[in-house]
């Protein structure tokens, strides 16, 4: 069976992919299966989604000789452009409920609570350098408050279109239906059964 590295540790991300691809022979691996060899992780310096995703996929993909997949992904408030937006998860020092907190007291009195979520999927394949892009786009608001204990990261506060749930409140289940990411996941795991010569493909150099 071939292998395919998942580049991070986040376990929650793992799991939604793992459900997703289900149906291909492929073993997934993540940064924390790779044991003795402890790689540091990449200076995030991408000014979008693609920059990261690809920065990080190439990275991990060339140290472990791996075809690899990374994600980057992020929450964009339309009261204030491109914020966090790539820096979701650097923009505030803390943990998920400290920069949950952090977005609801910058939107506080704020009117427009209309967000987006967007993620990035590349592929990347070391042997001859090809990448392949996958992207998700859910749009939706920003509740007045925490609610819901499922998921990680904005899902306490992120309600999309459609739902009067926050995704943290809708469950894992549904969440996967509806994410940014599982549409991302869907699109690169749907390649991946089209193409699946992309985990074996010979150097052409």
């Amino acid at each position: 069976m071939n292998t395919l590295l998942f580049a991070s540790s986040n376990t929650g991300k793992l799991a939604e992919l793992r459900l997703l691809a289900s149906s291909l022979e492929v073993s997934f691996i993540c940064l924390s299966d790779l044991g003795d060899q402890h790689l540091e992780a990449p200076e995030e310096t991408g000014q979008t989604f693609e920059e990261n995703a690809l920065l990080k996929a190439r990275y991990y993909a060339q140290a472990t000789s791996l075809p690899t997949l990374a994600e980057d992904s992020g929450l964009t408030l339309e009261a204030f452009p491109n914020f966090p937006g790539v820096q979701s998860a650097r923009w505030l020092e803390g943990s998920d409920e400290q920069r949950n907190l952090g977005i609801l007291e910058k939107l506080s009195g704020n009117a427009d609570r209309v967000a987006r979520f967007t993620s990035v999927v590349c592929l990347y394949q070391p042997k001859t350098h090809v990448r392949e892009f996958f992207s998700g786009i859910v749009r939706g608001k920003i509740a007045e408050n925490l609610q819901g204990a499922d998921g990680f990261g904005y899902d306490p506060i992120f309600i999309p279109d459609g739902h009067a749930k926050t995704f943290a409140e809708l469950g894992v289940a549904m969440k996967n239906q509806l994410s940014h990411r599982s549409i991302a996941f869907g699109q690169a795991v749907s390649y991946l059964r089209k193409q699946p010569e992309f985990l074996t493909m010979a150097d052409h150099g």
